[in-house]
């Protein structure tokens, strides 16, 4: 993995992360599907990244490492992918394919919903990577 890869795999980790909590505060329908969720998401990508997103009733926070207790882990060995997913380039929904989902199943669909409606909203500020 290059420093550019890696380095943008954070950057778009951290990006979601504060775009979800910023989304939570003005957009009514984004607040409605965190309502009530006590979850972490964790992603593991590569051999050395790890990240993950805190949901606890429409506060939304994100810390680089290991969550304690996740309620899902995605896990995707191949940086190239996980840049395309994260990136829009891949649809979410071949995830499936590319990645390991390690919890519940139905947690994924909840936060896959969420996922894909910041990725709308950013859609504009993306870049070429």
């Amino acid at each position: 993995m290059s420093i550019e890869e890696k380095v943008c795999i954070k950057v778009l980790g951290k990006m979601i992360t504060y775009g979800v909590s910023e989304l939570a505060k003005f957009d009514d329908n984004v607040r409605s599907k965190l309502k009530g969720m006590n979850e972490v998401l964790q992603w593991k990508i590569g051999d050395d990244i790890a990240f993950y997103t805190e949901i606890k009733n429409e506060n939304v926070t994100g810390s680089e490492g290991i969550a304690s207790n996740p309620s899902l882990t995605i896990e995707i060995g191949d940086v190239t992918e996980a840049l395309n997913l994260l990136t829009g380039k891949k649809d979410m929904t071949e995830i499936v394919k590319i990645a390991k989902l390690i919890g519940d199943a139905s947690k994924f669909q909840q936060l896959t919903s969420i996922l894909l409606t910041i990725r709308d909203y950013l859609s504009d500020l993306m870049v070429e990577v």
